[in-house]
């Protein structure tokens, strides 16, 4: 499942008992929805009138990452922002021209990468039930809802392939947030493939390992990484960000305020790997590094999504999630629909392996061994021969 810079609101069922009737139950007027008095009405059925009603809204007044949830639906959300869910271990978004359900990230050693599904394959159909006219939450909500060891026969759409059948089965995902090892030259590789409760203080462990074993250059992995819990991604923004400054800005229907950073940055030299699948929180990392100055960010332009999405749930245990704000970088760069630029351009290579960058090796990763490269040259020690 793919989850955006996503703030939890678990406790907070009120709001949402008010706005899903409002939504739901309304009568259409020229300046929007009014609710009529003592309206009464269950949450599935608010929930199908309220997609009905925001299809008729003008295209751009429409959330389209706006999903409703069931009680279990959203228990089993609620399970992957907190660290493991049953699935099939990957992350998925709607393709921009279709609207059909995107892989996006694979969650390494997990049933999808296992059997092989790749980033940019699209779904056709599961266990010969036809996909192609559903959107990207329906899809979502399929795959949580078949139950643990459940098999699948998946077939999808690959780029430049073709149609791609596949066998697979459900089991309970422990999300790998991250992985890190330390590589030739003194040089630390920290991996997030997604950001959620735990992913801060698992980065702070990573870093300060590293730092023992003797690291003297970091390269930070954000290739597929599709977001996650915003405050994760915060947490590490403040390694990079100068104490006192902004990290990243939200804007939303009370106003414009930002982030700053709370400690003293770390003086190490910084390569961030990227690409067209780094979305969302990785890129609030990835923009306050380049805003700041922080590191030299390679691979390819991210994807560009700037908007924060809320989770609330409702008293029967039924959940929403819906857009709430729009963030822009450090600098109050606008991101959405235009992504952040690498400094150095380096596309992955067409003859490269399908999976060479969940390998964590640069003999089989070319951009990280490109990452390698450019890092090495601002050692310290190699500097001073400079």
């Amino acid at each position: 499942m793919f989850f955006d810079e996503t703030v939890i609101k678990k406790c907070a069922p009120m709001l949402l008992l008010a706005v899903l009737p409002i939504m739901a139950s309304c009568q259409q007027t020229d300046d929007g929805f009014a609710l009529p008095h003592n309206a009464d009405i269950d949450a599935v059925a608010a929930a199908s009138l309220a997609s009905a009603a925001l299809q008729q809204q003008m295209p751009e007044r429409h959330d389209r990452y706006a999903i409703y949830y069931t009680a279990d639906e959203y228990a089993e959300l609620f399970r992957t922002v907190t660290g493991s869910y049953s699935g099939i271990g990957i992350y998925i978004y709607p393709d921009d021209a279709t609207g059909r359900a995107l892989v996006y990230g694979v969650m390494k050693g997990g049933p999808a990468y296992e059997a092989g599904i790749l980033p940019g394959d699209v779904f056709v159909s599961i266990n010969d039930e036809e996909l192609t006219a559903l959107d990207y939450s329906a899809v979502a909500d399929k795959l949580l809802a078949y139950p643990e060891g459940t098999k699948l026969n998946v077939v999808l759409e690959r780029p430049d392939v073709g149609e791609v059948a596949l066998t697979l089965k459900t089991a309970k995902v422990e999300i790998p947030t991250l992985d890190y090892k330390m590589l030739p030259d003194n040089l630390g590789l920290i991996k997030i493939a997604s950001f959620n409760m735990n992913t801060g203080e698992q980065f702070t462990a990573a870093y300060d390992d590293l730092i023992e074993q003797g690291m003297q250059g970091l390269i930070l992995d954000l290739r597929n990484n599709g977001g996650g819990e915003i405050n994760a991604a915060l947490h590490i923004c403040n390694y990079f960000v100068p104490d006192g400054q902004p990290m990243m800005y939200i804007t939303d229907a009370e106003g414009v305020y930002y982030y700053t950073a709370n400690r003293e940055t770390v003086d190490i030299p910084l390569a961030v790997l990227q690409n067209g699948h780094s979305a969302s929180a990785s890129e609030i990392v990835i923009g306050a590094v380049k805003d700041v100055g922080a590191g030299v960010l390679i691979g390819e332009t991210t994807y560009g999504k700037g908007i924060v999405q809320d989770l609330r749930q409702l008293k029967s245990g039924a959940g929403l999630r819906f857009t709430s704000a729009k963030y822009s970088s450090a600098h109050e760069h606008d991101i959405h629909g235009v992504g952040i630029e690498a400094d150095i351009n380096f596309p992955m290579p067409e003859d490269a392996e399908p999976l060479a960058d969940y390998t964590m090796e640069p003999e089989r990763d070319p951009q990280l061994a490109k990452a390698m490269e450019i890092l090495a040259e601002k050692l310290p020690q190699n500097e001073a021969e400079n």
